[in-house]
């Protein structure tokens, strides 16, 4: 874009070939450790197209001191606070005198202004002056993460974007200490946007979920962080079964006429499709839970059996049974029992009958 303007602004030299003129905006915002770009454009008189110049860039700072920022024919005559981080991002002989200041501190801050030089009396300060100001370094790298499963290989990318073309950052990886890992690096360009990519490769674990992905971008004098808490996706897992009296059995016995419930726990993530089975009957079924009742009010006898509580997400099953055993009530028991001692009592009473009534008839006949 910069140099589009400078070109457009060069068309007008055939025109206004008489005019000395410049355009650079007044105000300039640079963040603290990356780059200040002042873009410019200049124009001078058409005799002078093909005379050799000298672009010279001026900071006048916060304490009216006035020193070189930059030189394009003698660097040694730049500011000790300038030399080796000013340059141009342009050519002088296409308009272009755009300046760009690397590592920029709080200590740039101030007037810029420009001056080219051609030899003799043709020479020019141009007269718009930009102020550059500096603020805090709060640009952050953005994390992109794919999904991840527990024991499954990912891959987990952070990029950052700049503008600045000149210290290059590095991008580092904070990982869980026990994780071996690898990175990739690579940058790209579009138009003047530069993007630093880290694509980092681990094998996230159970035991990683909830922990902390950071990936950092350092400058020489600044740094900033991203950090990504991970989600590691798992089959279900401790499948429990839990009585109304809190007790985690495979057995449950409530009286009869009691009511009961039985509760189904389970880890996992994502949440599991719980579900109460009996007989091979669905009883009760819920979505996206870790946790499902089962409930009785009023127990009978039909309702002793097996139950089988089933977990389900996306990864995998659990699957866990539980006896239920209705007790009967104690003066039901009592009255069972003294029919059982009745029927006994008659039967022996009826064997002795029997048997007397056999040897009664046995002696007769003798």
């Amino acid at each position: 874009m910069i140099r589009r303007s400078c070109f457009l602004f060069s068309l007008l030299q055939a025109v206004m070939s008489g005019q000395w003129s410049g355009d650079n905006p007044r105000d300039v915002t640079a963040k603290n450790g990356l780059c200040a770009r002042i873009p410019c454009c200049y124009r001078y008189p058409s005799h002078l197209n093909n005379k050799p110049r000298t672009g010279i860039w001026f900071n006048k700072d916060t304490n009216n001191k006035v020193s070189v920022a930059f030189h394009s024919g003698n660097s040694s005559l730049e500011s000790t606070t300038f030399q080796h981080r000013t340059r141009l991002s342009g050519v002088l002989r296409d308009n272009d005198c755009s300046l760009v200041i690397d590592n920029v501190t709080q200590q740039d801050a101030g007037l810029y202004f420009f001056r080219v030089k051609f030899g003799g009396r043709n020479n020019y300060s141009y007269p718009t002056v930009t102020q550059l100001r500096v603020t805090d370094f709060t640009n952050k790298p953005t994390i992109f993460p794919d999904e991840m499963v527990a024991g499954q290989p990912v891959t987990v990318t952070c990029i950052f974007n700049t503008t600045c073309d000149g210290t290059a950052p590095t991008l580092t990886w904070v990982t869980p200490a026990d994780e071996p890992t690898s990175a990739s690096h690579s940058v790209t360009q579009r138009g003047d946007t530069l993007t630093y990519t880290s694509v980092l490769s681990l094998t996230p674990a159970l035991k990683h979920h909830g922990q902390n992905l950071t990936c950092r971008v350092r400058y020489p004098t600044v740094s900033s962080e991203q950090i990504l808490t991970m989600t590691v996706q798992y089959a279900p897992r401790n499948l429990s079964i839990t009585s109304h009296n809190g007790a985690n059995s495979s057995r449950v016995s409530v009286k009869e006429g009691n009511s009961a419930a039985i509760l189904c726990s389970v880890q996992s993530f994502p949440a599991c499709n719980l579900t109460w089975r009996h007989l091979g009957v669905t009883l009760n079924t819920t979505h996206s839970s870790n946790e499902l009742w089962m409930e009785f009010p009023q127990l009978t006898r039909q309702d002793a059996g097996v139950y089988q509580c089933v977990a389900e997400n996306e990864h995998g099953t659990a699957e866990r049974d539980v006896t239920l055993t209705v007790e009967l009530h104690g003066s039901e028991r009592t009255w069972k029992c003294v029919a059982a001692m009745i029927v006994l009592a008659v039967i022996l009473v009826a064997s002795v009958i029997i048997t007397a009534i056999f040897w009664a008839a046995r002696c007769r006949n003798k």
